[in-house]
């Protein structure tokens, strides 16, 4: 059994119908559950992520004049920046472990969502949709509403704004929502609710370390 399907089979299938069964019945509140619960579990990590692109958003202005003073030298250029960075702890790729940490999670709902074990649970008789019965009526379809694609676009647009000071990666991530948009429209929804949660929470936790370290 590979990482995917054990988690699967562990983890997601299991917590949604124990959601349902027992905390409250509707699976979009147990996809939004099951988000949160990830997310805190990442907290630590993603609170690393958020230091590390922080110092590397104050180390802009130093970046620059290095690489204005060894334009044409590769070399040297890489040892002033990489000197640089290590006199300020930065990382700079610390932004992206989080990122690969979190997205077997995101494959493996990606998995269930669309596996015959979660048609079998929102199939059965007697399934409550809940507050999503007027919104999303199955989670394996696209969400037809196009509200989940927005969120996702607006939650990617805000978290680049908050982190982004380089006009050349602004003017580049300004399109990036508009991608996000796109590639979700025909995705399932209850992959998108999970997406569209971690994306919101993401923006939240953002705003509340930018607060506490400002």
């Amino acid at each position: 059994m590979g990482p995917i399907d054990y988690l699967i089979k562990t983890v997601m299938i299991p917590f949604l119908e124990f959601s349902y069964e027992t905390l409250f019945p509707n699976y979009g509140v147990a996809i939004i559950l099951l988000t949160i619960i990830i997310r805190a579990a990442f907290y630590p990590l993603t609170k690393k992520q958020f230091e590390s692109m922080k110092i590397t958003k104050e180390l802009q202005p130093q970046l620059k004049k290095i690489q204005e003073k060894f334009k044409g030298q590769p070399e040297k250029l890489q040892k002033e920046m990489m000197k640089l960075y290590r006199e300020n702890k930065a990382n700079p790729l610390g932004g992206c472990l989080p990122a690969l940490v979190q997205l077997p999670f995101f494959i493996a709902i990606f998995y269930t969502i669309n596996s015959d074990a979660f048609a079998n649970l929102i199939s059965q008789p007697g399934i409550n949709p809940g507050f999503l019965s007027f919104w999303i009526p199955n989670l394996s379809n696209p969400d037809k509403t196009f509200l989940l694609p927005l969120v996702i676009g607006v939650t990617s647009y805000l978290s680049q704004k908050m982190m982004t000071i380089d006009p050349k990666q602004a003017a580049i991530f300004m399109f990036m929502p508009f991608f996000m948009f796109f590639i979700c429209i025909k995705m399932p929804a209850g992959v998108l609710l999970y997406w569209a949660t971690s994306q919101a929470l993401s923006v939240a936790q953002q705003y509340y370390f930018l607060k506490q370290t400002a």
